[in-house]
Formats: structure tokens, C-alpha cells, sequence
């Protein structure tokens, strides 16, 4: 018995000893494992801050009234702007991608030459510097213009002038097919064409006055929105068209009802024939008589 005991708490000693080197390994482990992943956070944060001071990106660049070619994304770093040949200084905004970094811009003012250069620079806060270049290109100067431009019945937004080459108008008219285009220029040898004002259709109709001579061709346009239904026409039509909708509609609707009647109708037909079979089949079940065993017998 004395021996039995021993060999039980020998085992429970071994037993308890197991359990506590399982124990001690395991939050051993863990603690390893906590360690370990402290130090990969501190070294993602560590390598983070570093990325964070060498960025020298820009997050936006644009010049105020003029349009980037091509759209502005951090990692193209050459740009083109066109500019009128009178301008001689731009205004451009530009952000860093990092808080901290310095954006510096040159070249921007005093816009002589043809092709300008300008540089927005980018010094990160370890240092370091990335430029970004604009080439601003002038348009080449206009000589040959419009004196004059005038369409019956239209006003043109905004007013002629002679440096304004777009302009747009709207009209109701149910009959308009063609416009009278009164169009001069400044030089009295230069041809003028006139194309898209033969032709008006209902919607956005483009009319193009196409100034040229040995030197330079100008091109002005107008941009017409024709609405030949007018307001009264177009919403009486709306009405017969949502009329018509609510028809057709109707019409589907009650269709399918009448079809759900029928079919419910040749179901209970069907159904009513069913159970009539099945009674007159009972019925005449109870009629015959049944022989019992004890005749049976006797016979």
C-alpha cells in the first residue's frame, strides 16, 4: 500500500513539474513573442519617420486660371502650360504631400520669352530637394480678328469682342432652319466662312466663323441651344407621354388580372371534377354489399 502510494505522488510530482516547465515555456514564448512584436512595431514606426522625412512629393499643383498638360500626379515631375501672349506672371499653388516639407517656386514672373521655364522645388525635412518644372508656352500673337459679328434674333452671352472667341445663346423658335450670320473682319483680303448656320436642328447646334488669310487662320464659335417644342409644347408632351405610360401600364395590369381569374377558374373546375369523382366513387363503394366470413363458411 505504502509502495502504491509513493508511485502515485512520484507522479503527481512529475506530473505538477510538467505542467509548470508547459507554463514556464509558454509565457516564456509569449513574452518572446511580445518582444518581437514590439520591436517590428518600433521598427515600422521607425522606418515610417524616415519614409515621412525624405518625402519631397508634392500633394496638389495648379495655376490659378490655367490648366496643367498633363494632369497633375506626384510622380510626373515635367509639365506644360499655354498662355496668352500678354501674361507675364502666374500664380501657382502648391502643396507638399508631408507637413513639414518647404515648396519653393521660380520663374514664375516676368514671362518674356516664348517658352518659359518654371521650377517648383521640394525640400523634404531630411534635406533632401525634388523639382517639379512648368514650361509655360505663349500663344503665338493674333493678328487676324473679327470687327465685327452679329446673328439675327440672337443675343450672344458674353458680348462680341474681338479677343472673345466662344460664345453661346439660346432660342425658341418651332420654325428655325437657318441664321443670318453678319460676320466682318479686320482685314478687308481675309475670307470669311461661316459653317454650321444652314442647318439648325433642335439641341446644340455649333456655328464656326473660320477667318483666314495668307499669314494666319482665327477661328470664332457659337454655341446655339435650339428649343423648337418650347416650354408649353414640351410640357403638353411630357403629359400625353406620361398619359400614354400610365396606359400601356393599365393595360399590362389588367391583362394579367384577367389572366389570373381565368386560370383560378379552370383550377376550381378542375378541382370541383376531382372531388366529384372521388364521391360518386365513394358512394357507390357503401352500396355494395360487403360478404362476411361466416358465409363464406357456409358455403
Amino acid at each position: 500500500m505504502k509502495k502504491k502510494n509513493a508511485i502515485i505522488y512520484v507522479v503527481l510530482i512529475l506530473t505538477i513539474l510538467s505542467i509548470g516547465q508547459i507554463f514556464y515555456g509558454t509565457k516564456s514564448f509569449a513574452s518572446s513573442a511580445t518582444v518581437a512584436a514590439n520591436q517590428t512595431q518600433e521598427d515600422l514606426a521607425k522606418e515610417q519617420e524616415k519614409e515621412r522625412k525624405a518625402n519631397k512629393y508634392l500633394e496638389s499643383l495648379s495655376i490659378e486660371g490655367y490648366e496643367l498638360l498633363p494632369t497633375f500626379n506626384k510622380s510626373t515631375f515635367e509639365y506644360t502650360v499655354i498662355i496668352p501672349n500678354d501674361v507675364t506672371t502666374l500664380e501657382i499653388e502648391a502643396k507638399p504631400e508631408v507637413e513639414g516639407a518647404i515648396v519653393r517656386i521660380s520663374g514664375n514672373k516676368n514671362l518674356t520669352k516664348k517658352e518659359n521655364k518654371i521650377t517648383v522645388s521640394v525640400t523634404a525635412i531630411n534635406g533632401t530637394v525634388r523639382s517639379y518644372t512648368i514650361l509655360a508656352i505663349k500663344e503665338p500673337e493674333v493678328n487676324l480678328k473679327l470687327s465685327s459679328l452679329q446673328i439675327d434674333g440672337i443675343d450672344l452671352n458674353p458680348q462680341f469682342n474681338e479677343n472673345t472667341y466662344f460664345y453661346t445663346s439660346s432660342i425658341e423658335d418651332t420654325e428655325l432652319t437657318s441664321l443670318n450670320v453678319t460676320a466682318k473682319a479686320n482685314d478687308e483680303n481675309a475670307k470669311v466662312e461661316i459653317i454650321g448656320a444652314n442647318n439648325i436642328q433642335d439641341g446644340n447646334n455649333l456655328i464656326n466663323i473660320i477667318l483666314s488669310n495668307d499669314d494666319e487662320t482665327t477661328v470664332y464659335q457659337v454655341n446655339l441651344e435650339v428649343d423648337m417644342l418650347g416650354e408649353k409644347e414640351k410640357e403638353a408632351d411630357n403629359v400625353i407621354t406620361r398619359i400614354r405610360n400610365i396606359m400601356k401600364y393599365a393595360t399590362i395590369g389588367i391583362a394579367s388580372l384577367v389572366a389570373i381569374i381565368i386560370l383560378t377558374i379552370i383550377i376550381s373546375i378542375i378541382v370541383h371534377k376531382c372531388r366529384k369523382k372521388d364521391d360518386e366513387e365513394d358512394i357507390e363503394g357503401t352500396k355494395r354489399p360487403k360478404k362476411s366470413k361466416k358465409a363464406k363458411h357456409e358455403k
